[in-house]
């Protein structure tokens, strides 16, 4: 009987430490498998050893085996201790060491005398299950998952072994001749334990699972939004070339005037706009405006500008256009959408301009050198209908040149967060080269300059 015993109990502890192990190597991770399999493993050795020890007839063989179970013994406990901190994610405390410790020394002793200091190591073992009752009360009250399930397999190893220390005090006898009940103790933890490293194993396996399915699903939206982005900016940059090519080119051969433009976008699509026309009659109108803020709906208010231009300014005065321009914004309700804009008119010299929201004007004067600022208070168009747009008058002479800007030039910042400022606009007026004063800064807003310079040769 003992023999079928030692078999099946050494068998079942090797191939579960076995089984254990390899469940290491596949998640290295958990390191609850790698304690418990060599828990096992010491186990089947000293199970192996302890059995072999009781079958063998007295005499030399008889106490070789039993040394040999003395001296794997302590493995076991210290293993197991090891496997329960792990599985609670517990750091080792001093106690485990203490325990350790006391164990190791304990087994040596009851390799040099296996029956007399046997007594020793059983006192340690006592501490570790008292050790291991105060880790599973302490999980059991945090609801660790597990703690449960392992606690009642600790729980009958505990009660089979108590059972073998009082047959050993002769308090008991055998039950249907088992003199090793401790086996059938392990049994239940063995089998307690595996259900649940199994099911910790697959709870793990289902949250990679998880994490790849969601993995895979950030992939697929990463592609979705990096094909939306691609969509966008094709569109972006379609409405981008189409308000540019609502815009004129630089106009060096119009008669008694060279006019230039120059514009930098914030966004693809910015909220600036230019234009100019030349009357039957000889008047040149010149326009400057910026909409409210950037990307589509500015580029949506330039159009609308465009084509009131087109077909009002050259024939309204300034003020009425400007009134013309608020009616049709409020009319097409765009909500917070409005728009500043410059006008300016100039025949035979004679300059006209009112503002609605712009910077000032700047005129260079040939003759002394020197710039003259025209600033006209207005509000933005849109806003409302009852505002009154005032102009301003003055003469030009051929070599003077006026320069209309949009509010991103005055207001762009450099590398220091230093503003640019109207003063320093006037002191590089030959120069509005912008990009060395921002020292490579992105835009805030869009920059928009109209330089317009009579021709020396034009007699008044």
């Amino acid at each position: 009987m003992a023999v079928y015993q030692q078999i099946f109990f050494t068998t079942l502890s090797f191939a579960f430490g076995l089984l254990h192990f390899i469940l290491f190597l596949y998640n290295k991770r958990l390191k609850s498998n790698l304690y418990f399999a060599i828990f096992l493993l010491f186990y089947a050795l000293s199970i192996f050893f302890d059995f072999q020890e009781s079958i063998v007839p007295y005499g030399p063989e008889k106490l070789v085996y039993l040394r040999i179970h003395r001296a794997v013994l302590p493995f076991s406990p210290i293993f197991a201790l090891l496997f329960t901190y792990s599985i609670f994610k517990i750091a080792f405390p001093i106690q485990f060491w203490l325990i350790s410790a006391g164990l190791i020394i304990t087994g040596g002793l009851s390799v040099l005398s296996p029956v007399d200091n046997f007594f020793y190591i059983q006192i340690v073992l006592i501490t570790v299950f008292i050790e291991a009752t105060r880790v599973f009360v302490i999980s059991i009250y945090n609801k660790k998952d597990g703690a449960l399930v392992i606690g009642f397999g600790f729980t009958l190893l505990f009660i089979f072994s108590s059972y073998d220390v009082f047959m050993d005090l002769n308090l008991i006898q055998p039950v249907h001749g088992i003199v090793n009940g401790y086996p059938f103790g392990f049994l239940g933890l063995i089998i307690s334990i595996s259900i649940y490293l199994s099911h910790d194993l697959a709870r793990i396996n289902k949250k990679v699972l998880a994490q790849e399915i969601k993995n895979k699903e950030m992939a697929l939206n990463q592609l979705l939004l990096k094909a939306e982005d691609a969509r966008k900016s094709k569109e972006l940059e379609e409405a981008r070339k189409i308000q540019l090519s609502m815009l004129p080119d630089c106009v060096p051969d119009l008669k008694g005037f060279d006019i230039c433009f120059d514009m930098r976008t914030a966004t693809e699509v910015g909220g600036d706009y230019y234009d100019y026309q030349v009357s039957a009659d000889g008047v040149l109108t010149i326009a400057l405006g910026d909409a409210t803020g950037h990307g589509l709906k500015a580029g949506l208010m330039v159009s609308i500008i465009k084509s009131l231009f087109i077909a009002h300014a050259p024939n309204m005065a300034i003020p009425d256009f400007f009134q013309k321009v608020t009616w049709t914004i409020k009319q097409m309700k765009l909500g917070n959408l409005f728009m500043s804009l410059m006008l300016v008119k100039i025949q035979n010299g004679n300059l006209i301009a009112s503002s609605a929201g712009m910077p000032p004007i700047y005129i260079y004067r040939i003759k002394t050198k020197s710039i003259e600022e025209y600033v006209i208070k207005g509000m933005p168009l849109g806003v409302t209908d009852s505002f009154t747009y005032q102009t301003i008058e003055t003469q030009l002479n051929p070599g003077d040149t006026v320069l209309l800007m949009s509010d991103g030039f005055p207001e762009l910042f450099n590398d220091r967060d230093q503003i640019l400022e109207d003063i320093r606009v006037k002191a590089i007026f030959k120069d509005i080269a912008g990009d060395e004063w921002r020292n490579g800064r992105n835009l805030n807003d869009d920059i928009t300059f109209v330089v317009c310079k009579m021709k020396p040769k034009m007699a008044l």
